[in-house]
């Protein structure tokens, strides 16, 4: 549970997004118009078919990681490497959020909802993060003072940190109902049904004489 949330709270944060109904509307245009991208065969990589199962989960490990780590160094007043973990997990953002939604595309009318907004949290902190790294490249441009003679965070370097903070804490609540989407909802983590397969029965399988 996230530091600071109570149980009743991180109810009405899932019931909330799951009972979004008014995006029902707009997640049906988006649906064709994203499937003919998940239909392709760039679609299918996208969505893991050489691998077996979805991509979106592994790759976004990039992007969180590296800005996760980007906040470590800030912390460590390590202003240059901070930035380049920004522009790494930048770069790795694109093909996460196509593989994101492609995946979506297989989703039901309540996942659709919930990972339409799910998108929209991790897309403004993604913003963030662009806005981020711009405003610290501009402040280690040659010539460009980032550091007072005491060694201080100027303003401007000090308002790039505020502006991936606050990325970092979107994508962690972005994280948060991603994780709701596949773990509680199910999305795309579901084993497809074999036709003409045997029911699956709990007594015997936990019969003596199962070997199985």
């Amino acid at each position: 549970m996230p530091v600071g949330m109570t149980d009743s709270q991180m109810e009405i944060l899932y019931s909330g997004t799951e009972s979004a109904a008014w995006l029902d509307g707009p997640a049906e245009v988006l649906r064709k118009q994203v499937g003919r991208l998940a239909d392709s065969p760039i679609g299918a990589v996208l969505h893991g078919a050489p691998v077996g199962h979805p991509l979106h989960p592994a790759l976004v490990a990039v992007p969180i990681g590296a800005w996760t780590a980007a906040g470590v160094f800030d912390a460590l007043r390590q202003p240059e490497t901070a930035r380049r973990l920004i522009g790494l997990g930048l770069l790795a953002t694109p093909p996460t959020v196509l593989a994101g939604w492609v995946d979506w595309v297989h989703t039901d009318t309540v996942q659709r909802r919930v990972g339409l907004i799910h998108a929209a949290v991790n897309g403004a902190g993604a913003a963030l993060m662009a806005l981020s790294y711009r405003q610290r490249r501009r402040s280690s441009a040659p010539g460009a003072v980032t550091r007072s003679a005491a060694g201080a965070v100027t303003r401007s370097a000090a308002g790039a940190v505020t502006l991936s903070a606050a990325g970092t804490v979107l994508i962690g609540l972005g994280g948060l109902l991603g994780g709701h989407l596949a773990y509680s909802l199910g999305a795309n983590v579901r084993p497809p049904e074999v036709p003409n397969a045997p029911v699956y029965d709990p007594v015997l399988a936990d019969s003596p004489g199962d070997t199985a």
